[in-house]
């Protein structure tokens, strides 16, 4: 492709060529139609039309797309794929995707019969038919006149002629295969008789059979001498076996997931020894569970299971990777497969075999980085007593070593205590004996303290400038930022106090003072932007976020760690006004334009010419998921709303395509990943990333809410530009648009309103419940509807209370005057801007009533069409209680700009603070003033660009 368009084909003279790539288009008309006289080629007919079609002149704008609607109609065949991809190209602005199929996919199935024996020609229509996902059915003559199904798919017709006319071309076989499979044609015929070879391929004979064929069918493939997940692993091929696992699990077929599993773990070599191909733990974990699920029907299911790791065990003592597999198998079928009776320790000793077996484990692995993670779910299974063994008992003190073996041991030992301390079983079982129970806090100053003495001797071995030796210290790091931000036990739900702000305030310094010196710490990174966030630093939390350089692969799963709710705590930072703040928008929205320009991405037609057919399989469902991701929606919303609270209208979101693509009945897709997030807590208790984060993840009911809000912010808030007089005529147009609008949003918001409230901060709950109310109201109004009277009350009285228990829970965070009062104002900002929003709506909607009974006083002199004097007075006394409110934010964020501004005080009282108590002592020489009076510094930043807020 050229800049200006597509690429010419061959044998076109020069002339024209520069003509045309220089958008010199009267010349390329002339020339077009001079050529077209003298070679007597419809190409150059098409060239010239096309060509008319980018002049200046409004007639000759659509000549391109009369012209193919003319081609369609009258059933002409253009054999000529450039000439298809002219047209294509010079309709490009005036056709929807979805008339894709009327249009220019029956001129690309015409093209590639014309030419069955070309092999570019009919490869280049089956790609743009992909490209653009043309799942439309087409009636073709010929077809009809076979006696074949009239619904035959596009891009199925044009993979089904290419592999008739290029039977020596194997891959032709399965693109007609993969198409087949994905368009589920109902096609019961033989496939032909050629055979199937790669590991693609056979990945696609599994899933065409898994996804189409019967139970009955999946047990022949299963039993085959030739495609079995056992034939196959003797070949090398292990993929057939995990998507076999996959899917008996998904179907709940035990019986048949522990029969291959078995006998995929006991393939042998031709000497007769276990081949171990099968031991991964994923296989292992599948045959003990689909053991434990038929043991009460097959008595000789646990005896396998334990003959198999005997014999594998042996086999595997020369393999680490393999042992470490196997091993964990046996922790795996101890707790699984046998029942314990007794208890797990007994006089600080392990009494039950599932603990003996995870002892065995932790001695072999303990210097493992991952040991803790690979033990945490079965430790979860102990009783009280056996994980107090495991925290407490097991690890012996010692001296403290140098060597790294030994600091990744005491490591582990730390993460055990942490666990211990989150786990309830401890407490439960203290409660009902009636024993005095030491308490959680306290735990977790003692594991916190000695994590800061090991993290202390750390930094004076002589290994420390290593990075091995960093990469341990950070692991410190984390565990005491970790008890810290247990000590704060705080969610986003809590009330932010003074003590809880200054733990957080220190385990945010902590791990900021080790990424300094451990740079592109991805556990650390991500925790820290999810600390600055919290506490309104925001500018360092972009700082550490570009670090992670995050790929566009995964920024669908991970943006929202950032942007999630980012315009409610940092408006200004995603500013349109900055090119900084364009740039960090634009970042995520491109992805989003690029990704989703067409139906299909290009690498769908990679994926098929390099026979990855499971590729071929995975990218319709994954771009499709993108399309109707909850991020995707989240990335229109911070946008609107950080230009909705600054005054700017950059971005018209009624039309935008994240909100035109979205209905009520649209599902939207809830991806985040937090597997990169320290993971040592019992699953019984939030973790870290729960408690640190500005409130619940996203999700299709919040995603469908914001964008009703945002509709409903954008359509009560439009006005005509000033230059713009409005004739009487179009301003009844204006609303009544307004009111049908709102109409359909009152209409909307139940369907996602009602149980939502796990899924929103109490804030953005009473700001959707109020918008909902107001959408309802204003409608209302304007119909004058029956017994308007008793309405407005109850109306006026919900929403003057929300307005004044939002400003009342932030009355009492501003209360007071010190440091943490004002780190704890500071974690509010996200409060502060949604009821600065909730008052915008109550104001707007009090001034649109308002001004709509005015203009019915002009229309209507008689006066029987005014709204009656209550309700009038009523609203505008919403008007001004949201002009109070919204002086009251103004003034919240005043006096925190007051509070961080330079002089000394606030770098004064922030040093009290970190240093302070018990746990900030143990601070003292870890953490630097420097990295202390930066965090100030990103405050004052910060609240500078709220500077820019609107407030009125």
């Amino acid at each position: 492709m050229q800049g200006s368009g597509p690429r010419l084909k061959n044998g076109v003279d020069l002339q024209l060529q520069s003509a045309f790539y220089d958008q010199n288009w009267s010349t390329v008309v002339r020339l077009a139609e001079k050529r077209a006289k003298m070679v007597n080629d419809p190409y150059y007919e098409i060239l010239k039309v096309c060509a008319e079609s980018q002049l200046d002149d409004p007639a000759a704008k659509y000549s391109a797309m009369t012209a193919l609607l003319t081609y369609v109609k009258d059933g002409t065949v253009i054999k000529d794929a450039d000439g298809i991809d002219l047209l294509e190209w010079a309709t490009r602005d005036l056709l929807e995707e979805d008339e894709f199929p009327e249009t220019l996919g029956p001129l690309r199935v015409r093209a590639a019969k014309a030419s069955a024996k070309d092999r570019n020609q009919t490869t280049r229509c089956l790609e743009s038919c992909l490209l653009h996902w043309d799942l439309v059915s087409a009636q073709q003559v010929g077809i009809q006149n076979s006696g074949k199904n009239l619904a035959v798919l596009l891009i199925d017709q044009i993979a089904a002629l290419i592999d008739k006319s290029f039977p020596q071309e194997r891959s032709f076989l399965f693109w007609n295969i993969a198409i087949t499979h994905l368009l589920a044609a109902n096609d019961k015929a033989a496939l032909p008789p050629r055979s199937i070879q790669t590991e693609q391929e056979i990945l696609l004979l599994y899933e065409v059979v898994g996804t189409h064929g019967s139970a009955s069918d999946l047990s022949k493939l299963l039993d085959s001498s030739v495609f079995s997940p056992v034939e196959q692993l003797k070949q090398g091929r292990k993929e057939p076996l995990m998507y076999t696992i996959e899917k008996l699990e998904s179907d709940e077929n035990w019986q048949s997931l522990y029969s291959v599993c078995r006998d995929c773990l006991s393939v042998s070599e031709d000497n007769g020894e276990l081949t171990l191909q099968a031991s991964d733990w994923d296989v292992w974990q599948s045959f003990i569970i689909a053991a434990s699920q038929i043991q009460d029907s097959d008595a000789e299911a646990t005896a396998t299971v334990q003959e198999l790791l005997l014999k594998l065990s042996k086999a595997a003592d020369s393999k680490a990777i393999y042992k470490r597999n196997i091993m964990l198998a046996r922790v795996c079928a101890s707790f699984q497969l046998l029942s314990s009776e007794g208890p797990d320790a007994v006089e600080s000793a392990p009494a039950s075999l599932r603990l003996r077996e995870l002892v065995k484990y932790i001695n072999n692995q303990a210097y493992n980085p991952s040991c803790f993670d690979d033990i945490r779910l079965f430790a979860e299974h102990l009783d009280a007593g056996g994980i107090d063994y495991l925290a407490h008992h097991h690890f012996p003190p010692e001296e403290q070593s140098d060597e790294i073996p030994q600091l990744r041991k005491q490591i582990l030992a730390l993460k055990l205590q942490y666990f211990a301390t989150t786990c309830p079983q401890t407490y439960e079982a203290i409660s009902k004996a009636s024993e005095k129970c030491e308490s959680r806090q306290t735990r977790f100053k003692s594991v916190y303290k000695a994590s800061m003495a090991l993290h202390k001797h750390i930094s004076t071995i002589a290994s420390y400038s290593s990075q091995s030796t960093k990469d341990v210290q950070s692991e410190v790091a984390l565990v005491a930022a970790s008890c810290l931000v247990g000590l704060a036990d705080q969610l986003p739900s809590s009330l932010p106090t003074a003590e809880s702000a200054q733990y957080l305030v220190q385990a945010l310094l902590l791990l900021q003072q080790q990424l300094n010196s451990s740079p592109r710490h991805s556990q650390i990174s991500l925790l820290l932007v999810q600390l600055h966030l919290r506490l309104a630093s925001t500018s360092e939390a972009l700082a550490v976020w570009d670090t992670l350089a995050i790929k566009r692969t995964i920024l669908d799963s991970l943006a929202p760690l950032f942007y999630d709710r980012l315009s409610t705590v940092a408006p200004g930072m995603i500013s349109p006004l900055t090119d900084a703040g364009w740039q960090l928008m634009s970042s995520i929205k491109t992805h989003y334009q690029t990704s989703l320009k067409m139906r299909m991405p290009r690498r769908l037609i990679d994926a098929f010419q390099d026979g990855s057919y499971s590729s071929v399989l995975t990218v319709p469902e994954y771009v499709e998921n993108l399309r109707v991701s909850c991020t995707r929606a989240m990335s229109l919303v911070e946008s609107v709303r950080s230009e909705r609270l600054l005054g700017v209208s950059d971005t018209d979101l009624l039309s935008d395509s994240r909100f035109t693509e979205v209905c009520d009945g649209t599902s939207l897709n809830e991806i985040i990943d937090y597997g990169s997030f320290p993971s040592w807590n019992h699953s019984a208790t939030p973790a870290i990333y729960e408690r640190l984060r500005l409130g619940p993840a996203p999700s299709d009911r919040r995603a469908h809410l914001s964008l009703l809000a945002e509709a409903f912010q954008q359509t009560l808030a439009y006005t005509p530009p000033t230059f713009y007089k409005v004739p009487v005529a179009g301003s009844v147009a204006d609303q009544k648009y307004v009111i049908e609008s709102l109409g359909q949003i009152a209409n909307s918001f139940p369907k996602f309103l009602s149980g939502a409230a796990s899924a929103l901060t109490e804030s953005e709950l009473q700001y959707f419940e109020v918008i909902s109310l107001l959408s309802s109201l204003v409608p209302l109004c304007a119909d004058r509807a029956a017994g308007l009277n008793e309405l407005i009350g109850p109306f006026v009285s919900a929403v003057t209370a929300s307005l004044e228990s939002q400003r009342d829970y932030l009355a009492v965070l501003a209360d007071g005057s010190e440091i943490g009062d004002t780190t704890s104002l500071l974690q509010s900002l996200h409060r502060i801007v949604l009821l600065r929003d909730t008052a915008v709506a109550v104001k707007n909607a009090s001034q649109w009533i308002s001004n709509f009974n005015e203009k019915q006083k002009e229309r209507d002199r008689s006066g029987q069409s005014n709204l009656p004097k209550d309700v009038v007075a009523q609203t505008k006394a919403l008007g001004v209680a949201a002009d109070a409110t919204l002086k009251q934010c103004k003034t919240w964020i005043v006096r925190l700009t007051q509070d961080t501004k330079s002089g000394g005080v606030i770098e004064r009282e922030i040093k009290k603070l970190v240093y302070g108590g018990e746990e900030g002592k143990l601070l003292q020489g870890v953490v630097t003033d420097s990295t202390v009076f930066d965090l100030v510094g990103s405050w004052r930043k910060s609240l500078a660009a709220w500077q820019g807020v609107q407030w009125q």
